[in-house]
């Protein structure tokens, strides 16, 4: 051991000793393993481009600052706001210019009723329905179809359905159509027509009828217009049935007119193959129907007719019973089948 102290000694002191003779002479380093040599690097020459700096704009509310070349110096600019434009918007926007259109051309003579297209109706005229709904003049966007339709048909109950449809540039549509006339109910002042329904409705035109009633009053349980409250339709069919004899149907509006039940129709629908040659149906708000007999007196079955053949039958023994006695009576009321009675005046 100590030997090859020795030895390793004196190798560096012969290096030593070569490196202060030759100092310009690279000392090889001893042969290593190729895994610990040093690589030789290659330098890849590298090129750069010169590129000018973008300014950095500094973008704050409602301002934009912009550096310029001159250090410390900036430029200050008003911002635009940044719009984001979404479908929403863009449908919004394009449904306001349409309105806009829309408004502006409606002013526009074109675009005014001028007239109306009646289809279903005749006997009503369409000038009729212009006199009393007045839509002349209006431009085609301000009618409204259904409101002009319940406006047609309280202003004329003889329709019993009513359609208004519009159209551009300024077209305006009604089809209607009208009731039947079975009954005309004849007053003393005036007369009107009654439909199976019991809708009552002022004569126009000319149509073929079933039944004449010579009446002093209007029918019984006479109803208002359907969009009356009930209490009030009930107070106003009691104070008709109290004052039925001095009610006349002149001058009503037309929205209220008088209502009749159908089963009163058809009541007197029933009596049409009863009444004698010569006379006429009559009707009395206290007796109800019935009618002058050829010789004279007057009969009545009262307002529910429904027993007319067992009422007959007792008017007809009643008549046999007064002539017996040779009573001549005036009236004749068989209104209860079961309390007739007579009178001599």
């Amino acid at each position: 051991m100590a030997k090859r102290q020795k030895v390793a000694s004196t190798r560096a002191e012969k290096i030593r000793a070569q490196g202060k003779q030759n100092p310009n002479k690279t000392v090889k380093p001893p042969l290593t393993s190729s895994a610990t040599r040093k690589q030789n690097k290659v330098r890849v020459p590298v090129t750069r481009r010169s590129t000018s700096t973008m300014p950095v704009i500094n973008r704050k509310r409602n301002q934009v600052h912009v550096p310029l070349k001159k250090k410390g110096a900036e430029l200050q600019l008003p911002a635009f706001p940044r719009l984001r434009l979404g479908w929403r918007l863009i449908s919004g926007a394009v449904f306001a210019l349409s309105l806009a259109m829309v408004i502006s051309f409606s002013s526009l003579s074109a675009f005014q009723v001028s007239s109306i297209d009646l289809r279903g109706a005749q006997r009503l005229d369409a000038g009729l329905v212009l006199e009393q709904v007045d839509i002349i003049g209006e431009g085609i966007i301000k009618v409204q179809p259904e409101e002009t339709a319940e406006k047609i048909q309280a202003l004329f109950p003889s329709l019993s359905s009513v359609r208004v449809s519009v159209g551009i540039p300024a077209s305006v549509t009604l089809r209607v159509t009208e009731r039947q006339p079975l009954i005309l109910w004849q007053g003393d002042s005036d007369s009107l027509w009654i439909d199976a329904e019991g809708v009552m409705f002022p004569i126009m035109g000319e149509a073929e009828v079933t039944m004449t009633v010579m009446a002093k009053s209007t029918p019984p349980a006479a109803a208002i217009a359907e969009e009356d409250e009930p209490g009030a339709l009930e107070e106003e069919t009691t104070q008709a049935d109290e004052n039925e004899d001095v009610i006349s149907i002149a001058g009503m509006p037309p929205q209220k007119y008088p209502r009749t039940t159908p089963e009163f129709i058809q009541g007197i629908l029933s009596l049409k193959n009863y009444i004698p040659e010569g006379s006429s149906l009559q009707y009395d708000p206290q007796f109800g129907l019935g009618w002058q007999d050829t010789q004279g007196w007057l009969v009545y079955f009262g307002k529910d007719v429904q027993n007319i053949d067992l009422k007959l039958a007792e008017y007809q023994t009643i008549l046999a019973a007064l002539r017996s006695e040779n009573i001549t009576p005036a009236l004749i009321s068989l209104e209860f089948l079961h309390a007739p009675f007579y009178r001599l005046e």
